[in-house]
């Protein structure tokens, strides 16, 4: 435990020059959090302003208050240093870590800062950086945890160490015995500064710090409910009084475990993760392992979920946006689009892109959306990067096969490779990541072309480090290359795509688009901004949802979709017997993928769930012998979600397949909870 006292000083100084206080009155700022806020002090601390109040804590945990939402996601951006070390000999820089967490703390009058040894020390493949403050509010001690939640180097080698679940009771092994030890830390943390009485627990973080947030709020909910002696019997600590938020987290429980409650539960309704459907991040670890997250998912609003106001909610966030500091022209998540990919033209092409520097990635990447090699697909109308996400992720996962797979043939290879290319003064920044991914999407998508084979092993050995030993690199990272290959068989467009718009598509991973989209929901800081520039810009709600409703069919080639009394046209493809069908309708808030084969054709649709539709197929195969079928399913992204999927003869399932030969089939889609 590092009580901080090297860099005290310097600090204290900091945050005095830093930091302004002010009062805002109940008549200013209207409250939409679950308590109501009679008195907010507004802080200016390192450019930013944070509003806190006592009262965040005078409610039970398991109501969402928008303010501390905010205030939570603005904790783990000060959490994570800004930039590297120079050598690893610059022990000021690991001590340093914590000192914008500090100052976090120190503005708004928690005391006491402290971390453990983790977060002031050269990182490690299984450390996680904790720092606690504590601040007395009525008869309670609250105690704010904050994860480090980047500027974790070697970590990122932890992230990908799923475990076969045996020392983990199938979560997430690494993140598991982060959050373990984040709740030994936060008991030590107790000792040392003898807290006594009542407590409430204060805990957040963002991407790896949220997965531990997540896992360790999970755990402490388990152990309030088994009356189990958490930390020192000289302090109480209830569930109601144990708030936790957690910011693009991956997925780290696990509905398989057998020592908790399952993730479903309202035992974890204290639990707040808030999540951009957009962000690949929250997808892993795969879903179709059994990973999850502990608490109830809330969802930043997209254009395909509310396809209606989304422009104008917009505007909202990116005006907040722009208020801390990035010019609105930077934004750039919304831009995602789907390619076609001539492998005739792509060869080539791929060949000069691996040859570039990572800084000339840009360049060959805009003159393929110019339309010179790649041109826009009309045949996946309406796709955002959600779902290429999970067309991507359902189809690497079915090629690497079961997660015991993964661990004996992936996890080692792919925790090695990370932990070389993560290793503090030579890790990779930002940029060089985005252009090294793009590269090994884009070669693989060839890598079985005739002289091409080696394209992705090239572009790794180009990024890394003069003293990595190359060849023992690739030989660990060759069977996930492998993967790749195979997926672009499968999803071709998706994973090209997805190449392409690498650097866009993390933008929804960034903790400053983050901290802009939950101002948007905050009404502290809408209505400040609109005082300050004379508008009335509305607040923008979270999602409870981001299910949506998925249908695949094949060999119907002439598809109609329809609300539920048959008036309204929602999805048209159309086609003729021996004739590639076309799309001819897509409303927004649809999204539909045509697929044409040698023999066959398919189609993918999604929609809107808990709402009724009529979905009309007409067949002309395009073999002479074929067996028709479609199904449909539920999409669900929230651990609490049990919506089903009802059929036409109005039978409740999880999945409804049907074969037919009929030429004709009307089928009426209703979704329930």
């Amino acid at each position: 435990m590092k009580k901080f006292s090297r860099i005290k000083t310097r600090i204290i100084a900091g945050i005095l020059s830093a930091v302004t206080v002010f009062s805002v009155g109940a008549a200013a700022v209207t409250s939409a959090s679950a308590a109501e806020i009679d008195n907010v002090t507004s802080v200016k601390y390192n450019g930013n302003t944070i509003y806190y109040s006592d009262d965040y804590f005078r409610h039970s945990s398991t109501e969402y208050d928008p303010h501390l939402a905010t205030l939570s996601c603005i904790m783990t951006n000060f959490s994570v240093p800004l930039d590297n070390p120079d050598s690893l000999d610059d022990s000021n820089w690991y001590l340093s870590q914590p000192e914008r967490l500090y100052g976090f703390f120190g503005s708004i009058g928690f005391k006491d800062f402290e971390t453990n040894d983790d977060y002031v020390s050269r990182s490690r493949f299984d450390s996680i950086g904790v720092g606690c403050a504590n601040k007395q509010v009525d008869d309670y001690t609250v105690i704010g945890v904050g994860i480090r939640s980047g500027g974790y180097f070697r970590e990122w080698s932890n992230n990908v160490y799923l475990g076969d679940g045996t020392k983990s009771d199938y979560m997430h092994e690494g993140w598991f015995n982060a959050a373990n030890k984040t709740i030994d830390y936060i008991n030590e943390y107790i000792s040392a500064n003898r807290i006594t009485g009542k407590i409430k627990v204060w805990i957040a973080g963002f991407s790896r710090g949220g997965a531990t947030t997540n896992l360790a709020a999970g755990l402490l909910d388990n152990k309030i409910q088994n009356n189990e002696e958490i930390f020192s019997s000289d302090v109480t600590l209830t569930r109601d009084d144990l708030y936790a938020y957690t910011f693009e987290a991956p997925q780290g429980a696990n509905y398989n475990s057998e020592t908790v409650e399952k993730p479903g539960s309202e035992l974890y309704n204290n639990i707040y993760n808030i999540v951009n459907p957009n962000d690949l991040v929250p997808k892993v670890a795969m879903s179709e392992y059994g990973f999850t997250r502990f608490g109830t998912d809330k969802f930043i609003t997209t254009e395909f979920y509310d396809p209606e106001n989304y422009a104008d909610n917009r505007d909202v966030f990116l005006n907040l946006y722009e208020e801390n500091g990035t010019p609105r022209s930077e934004y750039k998540a919304d831009d995602f689009k789907m390619y076609g990919t001539p492998l005739k033209k792509m060869a080539p092409l791929v060949a000069e892109l691996v040859a570039c520097l990572p800084a000339g990635v840009a360049d060959i990447v805009s003159q393929i959306k110019d339309g010179t090699i790649l041109v826009e697909d009309n045949t996946k109308a309406n796709y955002d990067a959600n779902i290429a996400a999970y067309l991507l992720l359902e189809e690497m996962t079915k090629n690497i096969g079961s997660r015991s797979e993964y661990c004996s043939k992936y996890q080692q290879g792919v925790s090695d490779f990370l932990l070389t290319l993560m290793n503090d003064v030579d890790a990779l920044k930002k940029e060089e990541l985005y252009g090294l991914l793009s590269k090994v999407l884009l070669s693989s998508a060839v890598s079985s072309v005739p002289g091409f084979g080696d394209l992705a092993e090239d572009a790794i050995r180009d990024i890394l480090p003069n003293d990595a030993n190359t060849d023992e690199v690739i030989d660990a990272i060759e069977p996930l290359l492998e993967v790749v290959a195979q997926t672009y068989w499968n999803r071709p467009n998706e994973l090209i795509s997805f190449g392409l718009y690498v650097k866009d598509i993390f933008q929804n991973h960034d903790n400053g688009v983050n901290i802009a989209h939950l101002e948007a929901q905050d009404t502290y800081y809408v209505s400040n901004y609109n005082s300050n520039h004379g508008i009335l810009m509305p607040t923008v709600e979270l999602r409870d949802s981001a299910d949506f409703g998925r249908v695949t069919c094949k060999d119907y080639n002439d598809i109609g979709l329809y609300n539920e009394n048959g008036k309204i046209n929602l999805v048209s493809v159309k086609g003729a017997k021996g004739v590639k069908s076309e799309i001819k309708k897509c409303e927004k808030g649809f999204a539909v993928g045509y697929y044409s084969y040698a023999t066959e054709e398919g189609l993918e649709l999604f929609m809107p769930v808990n709402r009724k539709y009529i979905l009309n197929m007409m067949s002309y195969s395009v073999k002479p012998k074929h067996t028709v079928s479609y199904s449909a399913f539920y999409q669900s992204v929230s651990p609490n979600s049990d919506c089903r999927f009802r059929d036409g003869r109005g039978n409740f399932s999880d999945w409804y397949f049907m074969n037919s030969d009929f030429l004709q089939r009307g089928v009426n889609m209703n979704y329930y909870k």
